[in-house]
């Protein structure tokens, strides 16, 4: 491999490790800091091609501030149905970033 193949396949490996580490970040920072609230599932899409299924659950909820927000849940279960009550934690800080709890 020459130097141009290395370079690629590092910056790939920088790139992938910021966003794991955002990621957990963002978790942990949901989970210490999150604010609860009941929610209603909104919406429920397939972003993936006819060969690939990549399932995005949406939950409308409203935040302390009385914001009203749609938000990913980062932590879908099977069975979620549209219209179906649940208990979210948000980030305090981006409040459309949700894990159920």
């Amino acid at each position: 491999m020459d130097l141009k193949g290395i370079l690629f396949w590092a910056g790939f490996l920088v790139v992938c490790l910021i966003i794991i580490f955002i990621s957990h970040r963002t978790k942990k920072q949901i989970e210490e800091d999150g604010i609860v609230v009941t929610g209603i599932i909104s919406r429920i899409t397939d972003e993936g091609s006819p060969e690939e299924i990549d399932i995005h659950v949406y939950a409308r909820y409203t935040t302390e501030e009385g914001e009203e927000v749609e938000g990913i849940i980062s932590n879908p279960s099977p069975g979620l149905t549209v219209g179906q009550k649940v208990q979210l934690k948000y980030h305090p800080k981006r409040k459309s970033n949700a894990r159920l709890i």
